[in-house]
């Protein structure tokens, strides 16, 4: 086959059609990326525990992926399929095209998982699935995948997963997971996870028009999604992802996407936003992050104590993600402290409304916040409840 009847074929297959994908969360905010993906034009939106299923053009799927801010992962979905024979997934994974999403000699990582399924052995799988791939890009006159080395982060991840009767075989779109928004440099004491900031935000209803404060801010993970969010700026702008060494990726249109996001962009926040902490160090860690992703402008940020500190002009928006953990020693003291950032918010910020990452659940009642809304999700280990209330005026 001719370069140039392989290349229509490629383009024709991967872009005209509707494929399946399935966006990967953390438990908790499956509800959350089911609104993104709605709001971005995605069809057939249906949010299940770690994740939505949803249709889309291929074009919609590169956007959510840039877009996403609450997604740890994006799976283009190949093949999905009833499976009782080992024959049916032989058939199923040969009937892949496999040269449309695969560059040649590619190291790929297939990974399995099975729940239940009629079908066993996780290396056969692996095997009879890499052999597809490989016998088809060959017979294309394309250099087949490599089996990945150990740790290789570069490597295209590919999943099969059986479960019961079903079973499905799916292509990573994305790459590193979708958290990581690539302007970290450093995360100081247990940073936030960037999805779990910007869900919290979005459970706040933040929209970017009121002021927004973090007191305690740290290495500055909640104000700079804070800050993104306002301005309009895609979370992944600063990233790459595994779909780019597709076959079928289009160079040009993925370069206008990126350009045209961010000249519709705001050149700074609609409102203010402030993030305040007592560490002078913590402070400037912040400074450079924000520099970093490309928002130094749009935040002030200053040393400055909580319990001591004048609220900014407001009512606004305040979130914070308080220390917890070795940062404070045994149990007595969190709990404490949740009772004092109570005793302050009641003092001095009513009619805020007001987001806390809060690591013991039943901590809340402390905080004194009235017609709270709450979600709970992992995170290092733990489970972390993002709450949401307002501050009861005075």
């Amino acid at each position: 086959m001719s370069n140039v009847n392989l290349e229509r074929r490629i383009k024709r297959q991967a872009w005209f059609p509707e494929h399946r994908f399935f966006a990967v969360t953390a438990p908790g905010l499956e509800a959350l990326c089911a609104a993104e993906l709605t709001a971005l034009g995605a069809g057939e939106v249906q949010p299940e525990t770690g994740g939505v299923n949803f249709s889309a053009k291929l074009e919609l799927a590169v956007a959510a992926n840039l877009w996403l801010r609450t997604a740890g992962r994006v799976w283009l979905r190949l093949k999905d399929f009833r499976v009782r024979l080992w024959e049916d997934l032989t058939r199923q994974a040969e009937a892949v095209p496999w040269e449309v999403f695969l560059a040649p000699g590619a190291p790929l990582n297939i990974q399995v998982a099975l729940k239940g399924s009629n079908l066993k052995h996780t290396g056969r799988i692996a095997e009879v699935v890499g052999r597809a791939a490989a016998q088809r890009l060959r017979e294309v006159g394309l250099a087949p995948p490599v089996p990945s080395e150990p740790g290789d982060e570069n490597a295209q991840r590919l999943q099969v997963r059986g479960n019961d009767r079903r079973a499905s075989i799916s292509l990573d779109m994305s790459g590193a997971h979708l958290h990581k928004r690539g302007w970290r440099a450093q995360g100081g004491l247990a940073p936030l996870r960037e999805d779990l900031a910007a869900a919290l935000l979005m459970l706040c209803g933040y929209d970017g028009r009121e002021p927004l404060l973090d007191p305690m801010c740290g290495s500055g993970t909640l104000v700079i999604e804070a800050a993104s969010l306002s301005r309009g700026l895609p979370p992944g702008r600063g990233r790459s992802f595994a779909f780019e060494s597709w076959p079928c990726h289009r160079e040009a249109a993925w370069n206008y996407l990126k350009r045209h996001t961010l000249e519709q962009a705001l050149a700074a926040p609609a409102a203010p936003i402030l993030g305040r902490d007592s560490n002078r160090e913590a402070v400037a860690l912040a400074q450079g992050n924000a520099e970093l992703a490309g928002v130094g402008q749009g935040v002030d940020l200053e040393a400055g104590d909580f319990f001591t500190a004048a609220p900014p002009a407001g009512p606004g928006l305040l979130v914070m993600n308080p220390p917890y953990g070795k940062r404070l020693g045994s149990v007595r003291q969190a709990q404490d402290l949740a009772r004092r950032i109570g005793q302050r918010l009641t003092q001095a910020y009513g009619g805020w409304r007001c987001g806390v990452v809060l690591y013991r659940p039943e901590w809340a009642e402390a905080l004194g916040l009235s017609e709270t809304t709450a979600i709970t999700a992992p995170f290092g280990g733990l489970h972390v409840t993002l709450l949401f209330g307002t501050v009861p005026q005075k």
